[in-house]
């Protein structure tokens, strides 16, 4: 248990209750930290051994492929995972989970259809083997192990899925390393190792994880407000990862070669330093979307306060350890990277002031508020990529990614201030009827 001895355990509860922290957000965000530390050990490695060999301009395709294929992840499982979470808040996961089965299956159907169809215009320089190697990995593969975990999360909690998180990661460092050593590392045997893996362990996985918590493994009808839940959250993800990786996509598509692994290589150091920042976010989400939990926005202006307080010492740390970081971990054909890593630094502190508003809206209620939020941000950073890019190449990205991040911050906040005194519409008192019961608010 923690700070449960001596004297000073009850003091130090009650100044963690004060600032609106709570054990159990202590236990989640701890939880959070060793799969975010995991995963930035795992990221290490692969950027290491991956930059190395393929060099800015095969590594600027790969960030890219991984940039299309991330921005539908979210329309796969994470949107249809979220919302199955919040339609089994009462614990019925086992009489919703066959309708949401249903609805993973057209996702993942929908998002396979968009990577492939988009790989010929924005990834012109990826093999269509290659693509389809990663597409069968991430939206076959790990789509049924967070399948699962979304599962587990919805039953027993955050920490019960921290195995099933740090899957991935260790499929992808296995086969790196396993490729590296035996001298067949290539963006297409990596690419087919990988696929395999992912298949064969998000089988296993999913069968265990079902049979452990009694859920059949069968498809159900389409319930009209599940899947509702389900679009809207997966279009607010996919619309906020179009706005994190749209440069790398303009870049690509503007076929501007080694300048999109420079910036990439500089991206990733960025979002390295928001590993905190994000245990906090991920292990926090569902606490926001409880309803025995209250004060939305006091939460939000807490949470944010200390990651601003964070992402301001490591914006430092990345000026100052760039020129050392980068060519030590992809090697001195990265160089130039080290001056694009600078001028992302402060963006840590720009996007810290946007992810607790939006965890809070979503929390209230008000999902298509919050989609309206980053639609309003992603159109901005769309508009200016597309007409920044061809000129200024990756300055026009990064000018993009500021005044883009600055309006989803403003935006945020202007539409949290506007709801707070509202209440919960889908997760409201017990007088209200239960989220499956009534119609999402508009």
């Amino acid at each position: 248990m923690l700070w449960t001895f001596g004297s000073t355990g009850p003091v130090i509860n009650r100044l963690l209750v004060r600032v609106g922290v709570g054990r159990q957000a202590l236990r989640d965000g701890a939880s959070g930290l060793v799969v975010e530390g995991a995963n930035l050990l795992g990221t290490l490695v692969f950027f290491a051994l991956v930059s190395r060999r393929l060099g800015p301009s095969d590594f600027g395709s790969f960030s890219a492929m991984y940039g299309l294929i991330g921005i539908s992840i979210s329309l796969a499982y994470i949107g249809p995972g979220l919302a199955m979470l919040q339609h089994s808040m009462d614990g019925r996961v086992s009489a919703v989970s066959s309708s949401f089965f249903s609805i993973y299956l057209l996702c993942i159907a929908a998002a396979i259809g968009i990577v492939l169809s988009l790989s010929f215009l924005l990834l012109p320089a990826v093999p269509t083997l290659t693509v389809v190697a990663f597409v069968i990995a991430e939206l076959v593969g790990i789509a049924l192990v967070q399948t699962a975990s979304a599962l587990r999360l919805s039953v027993i909690g955050f920490r019960s899925t921290v195995p099933l998180q740090l899957v991935a990661v260790a499929i992808k460092v296995f086969c790196v390393v396993a490729l590296s050593v035996t001298g067949h590392l290539s963006l297409q045997s990596y690419g087919i190792t990988y696929a395999s893996l992912c298949v064969v362990v998000g089988a296993v996985v999913f069968i265990k994880v079902t049979n452990a918590l009694g859920v059949q493994r069968r498809l159900g009808g389409l319930r009209r407000d599940y899947l509702g839940t389900s679009v809207t959250i997966s279009s607010t993800i996919w619309v906020s990862n179009f706005h994190n990786d749209g440069d790398k996509l303009v870049m690509s598509a503007n076929r501007l070669g080694a300048d999109v692994g420079l910036y990439a290589a500089a991206y990733r150091l960025s979002t390295l330093s928001s590993v905190p920042i994000n245990a906090v976010v991920n292990s926090s989400y569902r606490s926001f979307l409880d309803p025995a939990v209250g004060k939305q926005f006091n939460r939000a202006i807490k949470y944010t306060a200390a990651t601003i307080l964070y992402a301001i010492v490591a914006t430092g740390v990345i000026f100052f350890a760039a020129p050392i970081a980068i060519p030590l971990l992809a090697g001195d054909e990265f160089e130039g990277a080290v001056s694009i890593a600078r001028w992302l630094a402060p963006l840590v502190i720009v996007r810290g002031f946007s992810h607790f508003p939006l965890n809070a809206i979503m929390g209230l209620g008000y999902p298509r508020a919050r989609l309206v939020c980053i639609c309003i941000a992603t159109f901005m950073a769309m508009t200016m990529y597309v007409i920044l890019i061809p000129t200024l190449s990756w300055k026009g990205a990064v000018i993009g990614s500021y005044v883009s991040d600055a309006t989803l911050g403003l935006s945020a906040w202007v539409m949290l201030y506007r709801l707070r005194n509202r209440g919960r519409t889908a997760f409201g008192a017990t007088s209200q009827p239960s989220i499956s019961e009534v119609p999402l608010a508009q």
